[in-house]
């Protein structure tokens, strides 16, 4: 059975073959004063960036113009960074796959212990 402290080291090892230094941009809106408003941090880590075996691309056309995006890409992430993503929250960064926003975060977890994280990427124009 494999422990938090292997499932931990495997990953950390996944990310040493091929590591990606990224700093993200994360926009966090919270309630101030009775009005959403958003909030900014960034940080940097290691990370792997993969392609994805079934790769998805969506057109999306309005009257403004036409935005292509396409969810090829998948990344892993140490537990040592906390991620998460969800209405309010919108984490965008650039790596030298293109401009990626995060959209889906998948925590690794072992016997209720956080591991790392595996991320669907979605590349935005």
């Amino acid at each position: 059975m494999i422990t938090p402290k292997r499932r931990k080291k495997d990953i950390l090892e996944n990310i040493a073959i091929n590591p990606t230094t990224i700093s993200i941009k994360q926009t966090k809106k919270e309630v101030i004063d009775g009005a959403l408003e958003d909030i900014e941090s960034e940080f940097s880590f290691d990370s792997r960036i993969f392609a994805q075996k079934n790769p998805d691309l969506k057109v999306s056309s309005d009257t403004k113009g036409t935005v292509y995006s396409s969810k090829t890409y998948g990344m892993l992430v140490g537990g040592e960074v906390e991620l998460s993503v969800s209405t309010k929250e919108r984490i965008e960064f650039d790596c030298p796959y293109g401009k990626m926003r995060i959209i889906v975060v998948y925590p690794q977890i072992v016997k209720g212990v956080i591991c790392g994280y595996q991320c669907d990427l979605e590349r935005i124009d």
